[in-house]
């Protein structure tokens, strides 16, 4: 007699992936599957840019020890995101001319990924359409910041990046007990239902500025109106809504003419198109393509 399957409604969807959840949450409290520690690359990297006594060969001593990572950083200061100019050749131009911030910030970006690899092609899969999703939402946030006023692209750039830190998290940690489809629904609705937390969670155990663990404590939250004034939250949102476009998720959204966040960025008459896109972001498609795909590893 085959063994009997799992009834596949929402309800029991719902009651499975909170079972699921608080499973991992016991295991995360037990030390049995503790949340991801900072990088150390990015740490000696963060502790040597806050050093009064910085100096940039020191950082180049650091990095160019990572073959690998220091052509990504060239790679970085050779794209639109620095306007096109001359392709870097050597690392320490390409420091000098993306700054110990933004190095900072991209190292620890670069690094990321070791944190949750895995052997297992699926899981591989689903952390890879994670990624993908969050490097275009990260290329927009740092292309639209780099228009507004207030704004960093390199902080935007990290922010956007970083909202779905949870969900690979949750991925990584049960994607190999489960092995069905109905599992993998239990880990979509988890993402749903407990992404955000985990994001928040892991943020606050690297100590990230509050600005950064805002936006992921805020993800999908498109009616949030915290602050008179513009954040970076509501920056990031606006790219959020624009990687949405096209796709299924786009009909769970409000038009962005209707969002706080929108409303607060106060984008000129003209610049949000017919079809409730930013000029600046559909017309440079291709520059927040080559952006999006420096930042997929």
């Amino acid at each position: 007699m085959s063994p009997t399957k799992p009834i596949q409604n929402q309800a029991s969807i719902e009651r499975d992936s909170h079972k699921l959840y608080l499973r991992l949450q016991q295991d995360i409290t037990s030390g049995l599957r503790p949340l991801p520690d900072f990088p150390k690359i990015a740490s000696r990297v963060g502790d040597l840019v806050l050093d009064p006594n910085y100096r940039a060969k020191d950082l180049v001593e650091i990095l160019e020890y990572d073959q690998y990572l220091s052509n990504l950083l060239m790679k970085v200061a050779s794209s639109s995101l620095y306007h096109g100019k001359d392709p870097c050749e050597h690392l320490s131009l390409a420091l000098r001319r993306m700054g110990a911030d933004t190095t900072k910030n991209l190292v620890l970006i670069y690094t990321l990924d070791k944190l949750f690899k895995t052997d297992k092609a699926v899981i591989r899969q689903k952390i890879k359409q994670v990624w993908a999703q969050s490097a275009t939402v990260a290329a927009i946030s740092a292309w639209i910041a780099g228009f507004t006023p207030n704004f960093k692209s390199e902080n935007a750039l990290l922010a956007g990046l970083l909202q779905d830190t949870g969900a690979l998290f949750i991925i990584s940690s049960l994607g190999e007990k489960l092995k069905t489809d109905y599992h993998w629904k239990l880990i979509d609705e988890m993402i749903k239902q407990h992404g955000n937390e985990f994001s928040v969670a892991i943020l606050e155990h690297w100590d990230m500025p509050e600005d950064i663990t805002t936006c992921a404590r805020t993800k999908d939250q498109w009616m949030r109106d915290e602050s008179k004034k513009p954040d970076l939250a509501d920056l990031v949102l606006i790219a959020r809504y624009h990687a949405y476009l096209g796709t299924n998720k786009i009909k769970d959204c409000p038009k962005i003419t209707d969002t706080p966040a929108a409303n607060k960025v106060k984008f000129k008459k003209g610049e949000i198109t017919p079809f409730q896109g930013l000029k600046i972001v559909s017309e440079h498609k291709d520059e927040i393509s080559d952006i999006t795909r420096m930042l997929i590893i």
